[in-house]
């Protein structure tokens, strides 16, 4: 009851600004509410490259305006929390989200937001940890043992972004649940280096000696840098990424958003370039229940930073 409490005073506020704002344009409840004439989607930039997420959202962007028949555009931002604030401001309509941000963004916009589809990969997540060859840790069967390791040794550790779910929240959860202790306990310092691809990097050039990320961004990696930042520690699987939009689009658009999402393949140049950046197979449907979980980890009052 309280969720609900919450979401629906939640989804007052957002209508009630949503009503100012638009009187401030000038216009009536319904104009509000009409089909925009450009959609701008943006995405948590966890890839530490803007201009390939340019490129690779730019490509998903124009397989969905082609589908809808309105033109959509990239919008990219500087940080996780700037992609939530864009679609729950409305800024952006279509938002490509971590379950962090997916959560954070529930939290904010309660029945404001819905969820158009996920990678088939997504349902089934997971995180590596990995460690610089120099410390000479090998595969671990779980973080306690890893913890056991690391005691005394002085050795530094870095997640990714503060807001990421599988470069932090999850990996976090997983080695305080298995370790019994927060990281902070066991490494000399936790640092925070931002996306999943500066992770593997400075573990394997030895800034940090051990880290977390999600297993896409390693797997995509040359297996030279596989070999200076070996896999230690496989998470358990865990629900993940999802494109978000604001439930203002209406029911119409939101169907065509959905099919058209759902439709990506690689018969297509777009379909087959967006599949093989963000290394899925397809996009399957899902719902926003499906991350309530993780609103409720939130609420519990877990650090993820800002």
């Amino acid at each position: 009851m309280h969720h609900q409490r919450t979401a629906s005073r939640r989804g007052f506020l957002l209508s009630a600004a949503a009503l100012a704002v638009a009187g401030s344009l000038g216009l009536n409840a319904g104009d509000a509410l009409a089909q925009p004439a450009k959609l701008v989607i943006t995405a948590i930039p966890d890839d530490g490259d803007a201009d390939r997420m340019r490129e690779n959202f730019g490509a998903l962007a124009r397989h969905l305006g082609k589908a809808v028949g309105i033109p959509v555009e990239y919008m990219h931002v500087e940080n996780y929390a700037a992609s939530v604030t864009a679609l729950a401001t409305g800024r952006a309509h279509v938002a490509w989200l971590g379950a962090v941000t997916t959560a954070q963004a529930r939290m904010q916009m309660g029945d404001a937001l819905t969820i158009l589809g996920c990678r088939d990969i997504d349902k089934g997540f997971v995180s590596y940890f990995i460690a610089n060859p120099a410390t000479g840790l090998g595969t671990v069967g779980d973080l306690g043992e890893l913890a056991k390791a690391a005691q005394g040794k002085g050795w530094s550790f870095t997640f990714g972004s503060k807001s990421s779910t599988s470069g932090h929240m999850m990996p976090r959860k997983y080695f305080m649940d298995q370790a019994g202790a927060a990281p902070e306990r066991v490494f000399r310092s936790v640092a925070y280096s931002g996306s999943h691809d500066v992770v593997m990097q400075m573990v394997a050039d030895g800034t940090h000696q051990v880290g977390a990320l999600n297993y896409a961004s390693w797997d995509k990696a040359d297996d030279a840098l596989k070999a200076r930042a070996p896999i230690v520690y496989k998470t358990p699987p865990y629900t993940n990424y999802a494109l978000a939009a604001r439930a203002d689009l209406g029911p119409d658009l939101l169907a065509r958003l959905r099919a058209a999402l759902l439709a990506v393949d690689g018969s297509t140049p777009e379909g087959a370039q967006v599949l093989k950046y963000l290394k899925a197979g397809k996009f399957i449907e899902a719902d926003i229940g499906e991350w309530q979980g993780y609103v409720d980890l939130l609420e519990s009052g877990i650090d993820i930073g800002g």
